[in-house]
This record gives C-alpha cells, sequence and structure tokens, in this order.
C-alpha cells in the first residue's frame, strides 16, 4: 500500500492537493483513499460531497474519510487513559484537569494516523492519501508515535509479570492507584502498534509526505523548519508544489511587483530544496471545488506522471559499517552548528536540532560502542561510533 501525505503552512492548498491526487490516482486505476486528519475537515467542501468517519465512495476507485479523533481515543486509549486519570486525581487534581492530563502531547493527532495502521494490515486500498492538519499539527502528529512510546516506557517501567507480585502489597502503601491486568494489557497493544506505526511511517519506499508552500517568506521558513523535523525524524519527503503562482499572463503593473517577490522566494526554494522535485502550480482564477476542477489541478501539478509514485527516495538517517565501527549520517537540513546537541544515555541517544529534540533508540549492534566524534558537514550529522578497548 502507497501512503502520500500532504501538508504545509494554513492556507497554503494542502487540501486542494491532497483531493486532486486521490482523483488522478483514482483515474490511475488505483483504489484509492484520501483521508483528513485535521479537526477542522475541510475534504467534504473540496469535493462538494459530505464525508464521515467511515469511507465513502466519491467516484470510481475514490472514497473519502474525515477521521473523528475522539472515537479512535476512546476505542485504543480508553483503559489507559482511565488509570491516568485516577492516578493524577490521587494527586489532588480534580476531575476536569485529571481528563485532560490523561491525554499526552499529539494523542488526537496520533489516533487520527493510526487508521492508516488498519487498512496497511487489511491491504483494502492501493494508496492512501491523508490530508494532514497544517505544519504544526502535522509534527506533532508524526512524532506521536515516538513520543507516547517514550511516555509508556518511562512512566509505565514495571513489568506485567512482576505487577502481579507486588500489587497485593502495593495496593495498602503506595498513595497512588496501582494499575490492574487491563491497563498492562492495553499498554502492550498500544505499544506494538505504535512500533507498527513508526515502521510504516518512516519506510521510505512506501510512505512519503509531500509539502505544499506558497512563494511566501514565512511560508517558507516554517516549510524549511518542518523539512529539519521530518529529516530528524526519519520521514521521507519526495515532492515539493509551490501553490499560487501569479501566471505569467498576468501584465497588470499592479502586480508587477508582486511578481517580481515571487520570483526571487520561489529561486530561494529551489535552492533550499533541492535536489527533491519542485512542481509550480500556477494561480486559477477560480476556486478550486469540485471533482472537475480538482481533476485540472491534478494534470497541471503531475502531467502524465502517475501521482502515486516515489518521486525522491533519500533515507534522513543511514547507518554505514566503516573501519574502527560504525557511521550514523543524520540529514539535518536548514540547521547551524551551533544549533546541534547531542547526548548518549545507554540505548538512547538524544538530538536536539534547533528547537525539535528527538531520542533515537541505538541499534543492538552499536550497544558496545560509543561515540567517538560527531562532525557536521554541509547538511548532515555525522556520528562516530567506534568499539571500546578492553
Amino acid at each position: 500500500m502507497r501512503i502520500v501525505l500532504f501538508t504545509g503552512k494554513g492556507g497554503t492548498g494542502k487540501t486542494t492537493l491532497s483531493a486532486a491526487t486521490a482523483i488522478l490516482s483514482a483515474q490511475k486505476g488505483y483504489k484509492t483513499l484520501v483521508i483528513s486528519t485535521d479537526a477542522a475537515h475541510s475534504l467534504s467542501d473540496s469535493f462538494e460531497t459530505p464525508l464521515s468517519n467511515q469511507p465513502k465512495r466519491i467516484a470510481a476507485n475514490l472514497y473519502g474519510q474525515e477521521v473523528n479523533a475522539q472515537e479512535e481515543i476512546e476505542e485504543k486509549w480508553g483503559e489507559i487513559r482511565g488509570y491516568m486519570a485516577a492516578l493524577f486525581s490521587s494527586q489532588g487534581l480534580d476531575t476536569i484537569e485529571a481528563e485532560e492530563m490523561s491525554l499526552f502531547p499529539g494523542m488526537e493527532e496520533l489516533f487520527s494516523l493510526m487508521k492508516i495502521r488498519n487498512y496497511n494490515k487489511t491491504n483494502e486500498y492501493d494508496v492512501v492519501i491523508v490530508d494532514c492538519a497544517p505544519t504544526a499539527d502535522t509534527l506533532r502528529l508524526l512524532s506521536a508515535p515516538e513520543i507516547t512510546n517514550w511516555y509508556l516506557k518511562h512512566i509505565f517501567p514495571i513489568q506485567r509479570t512482576a505487577a502481579k507480585a507486588v500489587r497485593p502489597v502495593a495496593k495498602r502503601v503506595l498513595p497512588i492507584p496501582f494499575p490492574e491486568d487491563e491497563v498492562f494489557g492495553a499498554m502492550k497493544t498500544l505499544s506494538t502498534q505504535l512500533a507498527e506505526m513508526k515502521e510504516i511511517l518512516a519506510d521510505s519506499q512506501r510512505t512519503s509526505i509531500r509539502l505544499v508552500l506558497n512563494p511566501e517568506k514565512m511560508v517558507i521558513k516554517e516549510s524549511q523548519r518542518a523539512f529539519t523535523f521530518f529529516s530528524l525524524f526519519g520521514y521521507t519527503v519526495d515532492m515539493v508544489v509551490i501553490n499560487r503562482v501569479l501566471p505569467k499572463e498576468i501584465k497588470d503593473d499592479y502586480f508587477k511587483n508582486w511578481k517580481d517577490i515571487q520570483e526571487s522566494y520561489i529561486q530561494m526554494i529551489h535552492e533550499g530544496f533541492s535536489p527533491l522535485p519542485i512542481h509550480h502550480l500556477e494561480l486559477f482564477d477560480q476556486e478550486i471545488v469540485g471533482k472537475t476542477l480538482l481533476g485540472k489541478i491534478a494534470a497541471r501539478v503531475y502531467g502524465k506522471e502517475d501521482p502515486a509514485k516515489l518521486f525522491f527516495s533519500e533515507k534522513p538517517v543511514r547507518i554505514a559499517k566503516v573501519k574502527g565501527g560504525f557511521d550514523m549520517l543524520l540529514k539535518l537540513p536548514f540547521v547551524n552548528k551551533e544549533d546541534l546537541d547531542l547526548l548518549q544515555n545507554g540505548d538512547e541517544l538524544y538530538v536536539r536540532a534547533g528547537n525539535y529534540k528527538r531520542t533515537i533508540l541505538v541499534p543492538h549492534t552499536l550497544l558496545n560502542h560509543s561515540i567517538g566524534d560527531a562532525k557536521f558537514e554541509k547538511d548532515s550529522l555525522r556520528i562516530q561510533f567506534r568499539k571500546e578497548r578492553a
């Protein structure tokens, strides 16, 4: 199953590009599902067809869905959330505060995305296209599997078998409620699902992200920060779409300055995001809604190319065997050397790039190695792992 995620700053046109790509994918013969994980859904408006939490047929080979995150949270997080709320209540928080605290950062985004895991298991669709929330929410969504797994690992370090032995004593002496078997079972299930989600999202041959931006300074800067984040977390970006470019046919003096500004920013985009494929989409003279106009958008972006193909593949995180040990190469575009920080603690490697932090689990092969050196070369961080001498 091919998975394509569209994201960008709010208002750049990512929903339109998601819908247009889905239409062309379906026309190419792929059974295609387009999903909205944005809390403020607009896929229905784009297709002029009401959509719900269940896939609905829009056209031949084409289905749409607007995910209701609350339903997913109740189904997959209910047992754990109940325990967390009880835990926080035992520490003096009132009921409302305890309920709010029982949801970790990115939880709503995470469970919206979990739908992809379900479809991947059933293999019901050939192509799944995700209309993500604006960039900031997408960053939380894509970091959620890793961050939530970290929470589960560190908040619930006790093993289920050990819990059975200590529970009778713990209930009498501990000032907090002790988790029942059902909670441990729910945690184990969720941890397994999170690992599967991370594997699906980080598979550079199956999943890719497409950045939609406008030729404007603030939009470009946000897209650059997002690209850094995607690289840090090991996600593949295979295309950039510059949307709402003023057409050459516009000769009015009023727009001359705007066209000059756009040209300079388009050049900046090409210089910064190369060698990624960069597609230009000119501003239409009308609002893009309905299948006919969406089809025209798709034709202008992709031409005769297959919209489901992988346009660019470069693993953001690579490990190579070298003389004396291994090198981990972490691609970090748009980052300055002084913004980088690195720390190893056991099997966890903490990497900070600007405002973003990631905890990378060191492969078992490298656990008997220590960090020998770290160098920032061009747009990549090279971390040397060398075997400790006896």
